[in-house]
């Protein structure tokens, strides 16, 4: 990954494999991100080139003392530890697939950028240090994130914005740190799912508020590859990404999770009955029906909870969202 300035440089990489190849050397092989990202994040990669050449050739390329004189500018970028940034080649290729299917939806944010709404945090520098406060909203631009904070006073709450926040500006009370899995994923994805179906049934025609579901569901979308060991609670979630990957229109994935929860149902039904077994079989129907729209899935969840009566009101909400069989 180097640095470089690329209207001096996409010229001069075409005559410096003209020389390599008069010479037999192998080719040096650019990829200029601005060409599959198109109007996408230019502002982040306009001056990252990825190289893919040997060690040795790349450094030649940034230690020629042509490089000092401005011709052809190059420095590496360095990753935590202090080493040369590299790609492995499949890393490569699925970022650059990535950005043809994705480019124009692609954002890069800053390190802090996994806090989220709602999230609880103490504020540990400037004028409001020491406060904790709840994260009302989120803003990513060019970089930089900004937080709006609501703290709760005597009389009331404040929001303030913070802008251009740091890691050391704030501190995550509710997860160890911005940048792990937050510990509540499960019911926080349950939850936001459940919000954004009913705008789907309740056709909400709001612009902005579609637009944040869709900013959502890409978000809850990322816990996918996280393991869960409860074997309950990992077909539970199961089922939410099934319905996740639904509302997002990722066909491969919602036929392939369709096909493990298929699965997952097989094994219930060979099981001896518990309450436990029912109650994620009837997840399982929900995602089944908002996937295929049978309504066999959606009858078999609306007899359950007619004759059970479970007592998780998430349950019964998820039933009643699908009650009418309105396509989400």
């Amino acid at each position: 990954m180097i640095h470089y300035d690329m209207k001096r440089f996409q010229e001069w990489i075409k005559t410096e494999n003209a020389l390599r190849l008069s010479e037999e050397k192998a080719i040096i092989e650019p990829f200029f991100p601005s060409a599959y990202l198109k109007d996408a994040v230019l502002d982040d990669f306009s001056n990252i080139l990825f190289l893919k050449a040997t060690k040795a050739d790349i450094d030649s390329l940034v230690n020629d003392p042509l490089n000092a004189a401005s011709s052809k500018p190059l420095k590496y970028y360095y990753d935590t530890d202090g080493q040369h940034a590299t790609v492995s080649d499949q890393m490569m290729q699925h970022f650059l697939q990535a950005c043809m299917e994705y480019g124009g939806r692609m954002e890069i944010t800053p390190p802090i950028s996994s806090i989220e709404v709602t999230d609880r945090v103490k504020i540990i520098s400037g004028p409001f240090n020491g406060y904790e406060a709840s994260v009302s909203g989120i803003k990513l631009s060019h970089g930089e994130i900004q937080l709006s904070l609501d703290i709760q006073l005597v009389t009331g709450v404040m929001t303030i914005r913070m802008c251009d926040v740091k890691k050391n500006q704030i501190q995550i009370l509710n997860r160890e740190s911005g940048d792990t899995i937050r510990t509540d994923f499960i019911e926080y994805t349950q939850n936001h799912l459940l919000q954004i179906l009913e705008h789907r049934v309740k056709r909400v025609d709001d612009e902005a508020m579609n637009r944040r579901d869709a900013d959502m569901l890409t978000r809850l979308y990322r816990y996918r590859y996280y393991e869960i060991k409860n074997e309950s609670a990992r077909n539970h979630f199961l089922a939410l990404m099934l319905i996740c990957a639904h509302l997002c229109h990722y066909k491969a994935d919602e036929a392939q999770l369709r096909q493990q929860v298929l699965s997952i149902l097989d094994e219930i039904n060979q099981r001896s009955e518990s309450k436990a077994a029912t109650d994620m079989r009837t997840y399982l129907w929900i995602a089944l029906h908002i996937s295929t729209r049978n309504p066999v899935y959606r009858d078999a969840a609306k007899q359950y909870v007619r004759d059970y009566q479970p007592k998780s009101p998430k349950l019964r909400q998820f039933v009643s969202l699908i009650r009418e069989g309105k396509k989400v």
